[in-house]
């Protein structure tokens, strides 16, 4: 027997973009409902300080809790080693158990759920087919969805771009040298590794490959990530000469990705589901908190400010489309940092013109336009500056609202004075003076 239900927000996934959204949702005083089961397979990730600070903006105590302290970064790279700021590393099931919790103590709808069929019958008409832990068969109803069930999550449109794909190994291992924590980052001829090392010497190591190397070893996932480690030479050393593996090597496709339709009238896609970075680049779980800070006043427009609904969905396809193509470009602006092998199929298919990928107009000079931010917790169009760098817009500077500054420029009296500048603006005359000298940069005063 199949029940049914009704819910005005249903959001798919239970990874940190769909309860970090979650969370935002209940606190702005929306009731949305959770429908997702936890993470099958256990994971290792880094994250970093903005990572916590919008664990922290967003009160996720339980969260925040297992950061701990940060563990050192090592990075050998272009035949350079250096040791870079910390960055905090998780189990991920852990992670999402503990936002399962941030969110239930947020006072979310949480529902263990196996999502088996999502239909859109018209604009509001979603119907999601799940199952519960005991096999039940189940049917909620929702006025809105937020796919976030990550990069396998089903397709609304059709991709907007796709970088080359490539597979990734990971393995994890005992008798590591003991030491101290630390996270290490190394580039060899047929790809590159990212890899934990913990106080007890457990450690794990990942390998990001072109696939025509796992071809080459017959598709052996054990024989590829064997070869990988004999070309790691600081990992090698690192680990030191009693590494064993424990367990087999898992194997995943990655993909740097923008889907298609990030933003209907009744519908986001969030996080992986909406595009992946580049893994070199260790964004994937601020975007995913990130993310969801941008689609909570975003999801608030289209359904209490319906005027606004233009502006919140153009806020949120840029926000997607100008986010991925700058992961995009700083992802290939570091792998061109690695010369030594021009001629391996791995780093010739990263120079391939990843950055046309995306490309994103940027302003020749500043300029005044109207584009959609965020303010008091919605969507709206305001006044801001358009600069080369800033294709979105620069609306405020140290609180200093710009246009308005400018404004002020233009039509008061010639070489006004700071005290009046600030007193016109209500601004401390040191956050004006700094303002302006940005204006004046962009040869807008």
């Amino acid at each position: 027997m199949t029940t049914t239900t009704v819910s005005p927000i249903a959001l798919l996934g239970a990874g940190p973009a769909a309860l970090a959204l979650a969370i935002a949702l209940r606190r702005a005083g929306l009731q949305p409902l959770v429908l997702g089961r936890p993470r099958p397979r256990p994971a290792t990730e880094g994250l970093s300080w903005r990572v916590a600070q919008g664990f922290e903006q967003l009160g996720c105590r339980t969260a925040l809790s297992l950061l701990k302290a940060p563990w050192r970064r090592v990075s050998a790279w272009a035949g350079t080693t250096v040791e870079m700021n910390g960055e905090f590393v998780v189990e991920r099931q852990a992670l999402d158990a503990a936002l399962w919790e941030d969110a239930r103590r947020a006072g979310v709808a949480l529902q263990p759920a196996l999502v088996r069929e999502v239909e859109h019958r018209g604009e509001g008409g979603w119907r999601i087919h799940w199952e519960d832990a005991r096999g039940g068969s189940h049917v909620t109803r929702a006025g809105f969805v937020v796919e976030s069930r990550g990069r396998g999550a089903p397709k609304w449109a059709a991709d907007q771009a796709a970088a080359a794909p490539r597979v990734a190994l990971c393995r994890a291992f005992t008798g590591a040298r003991r030491g101290r924590r630390t996270t290490f980052t190394e580039s060899f001829e047929h790809g590159w590794a990212w890899g934990t090392l913990d106080a007890a010497g457990a450690a794990q190591v990942q390998l990001v490959l072109h696939p025509d190397t796992l071809k080459a070893h017959g598709g052996d996932v054990d024989a590829a990530h064997a070869a990988g480690m004999h070309q790691l030479p600081m990992c090698t050393a690192l680990l030191g000469p009693s590494l064993q593996p424990a367990g087999g090597t898992a194997v995943r496709g990655i993909q740097a990705v923008l889907r298609g339709g990030t933003c209907l009238e009744d519908g986001l896609r969030l996080g992986d589901a909406a595009y992946g970075s580049d893994p070199l680049s260790g964004h994937g779980m601020f975007e995913a908190v990130s993310g969801a800070l941008a689609a909570a006043p975003t999801l608030r427009t289209l359904l209490e400010r319906p005027a606004d609904a233009q502006a919140a969905r153009e806020f949120y396809a840029a926000r997607a489309r100008e986010v991925f193509a700058q992961r995009l470009q700083a992802a290939r602006a570091h792998y061109a940092g690695e010369t030594r092998w021009p001629h391996a199929p791995f780093w010739q298919a990263l120079q391939a013109g990843a950055a046309a990928l995306v490309p994103v107009a940027q302003p020749q000079a500043a300029a005044i336009a109207a584009r959609p931010v965020v303010e008091n917790g919605f969507i709206v169009r305001r006044r801001v500056v358009l600069a080369p760098g800033h294709p979105r817009g620069v609306r405020f500077i140290d609180g200093v609202d710009l246009p308005a500054l400018h404004d002020a420029l233009r039509g008061g009296a010639p070489d006004p004075s700071m005290e009046t500048l600030a007193a016109q603006l209500h601004q401390p005359p040191g956050a004006v003076h700094g303002a302006l000298r940005w204006l004046q940069a962009q040869r807008l005063a």
